[in-house]
């Protein structure tokens, strides 16, 4: 059952009649998923402070509505928002919070990522000993990274990209 298929009637009733949504809207995952998409992915929402991450060459992981996210900060204390996922197999970069010794690299392949995103060094991906394949465009190989903002010392994210900008939000 879907938020769409709920019925509703009750809760559009004049004040005096109305009745709370339906016990669905509270316990029905697929009314989640509903809502995820639709209203936290979609819009800005707050994941953390700038605090959480205050010292450069950092890394955070975190999980937002089920997204695996990484907090970093860069050498030059920049703070960014990226999917804590390898780009070759979707391993999760980044397990446990703490400082970032050079890049981020993924535990299955050592895929290795720049604190800015960019991809480094990708080991054997031409075959044993060989670092590099013609068809492996790094350029476009780098971590995701997740639309933020920081506001008043806070991490605000949009997931899909597409809010409006955080100043007129």
């Amino acid at each position: 059952m879907t938020a769409f298929q709920l019925d509703l009637s009750a809760v559009t009733q004049p004040v005096s009649t109305a009745r709370g949504l339906p016990n669905p809207f509270y316990t029905d995952p697929a009314v989640f998923e509903v809502e995820k998409q639709r209203v936290f992915f979609r819009n800005w929402a707050a994941l953390a402070f700038t605090s959480d991450v205050q010292k450069s060459r950092w890394a955070k992981p975190l999980t937002f509505l089920g997204q695996p996210l990484v907090l970093v900060r860069d050498r030059s204390g920049v703070l960014r928002v990226f999917q804590n996922i390898c780009r070759h197999r979707g391993m999760i970069l980044v397990s446990e919070e703490g400082p970032v010794a050079g890049t981020l690299r993924c535990p299955y392949h050592s895929w290795s990522y720049e604190l800015s995103g960019d991809l480094r060094i990708t080991p054997h991906v031409g075959g044993p000993g060989t670092n590099r394949h013609d068809t492996i465009e790094r350029e476009n190989l780098g971590l995701i990274e997740v639309r933020s903002h920081i506001w008043m010392g806070i991490v605000f994210i949009n997931i899909d990209g597409n809010a409006p900008d955080f100043e007129t939000w």
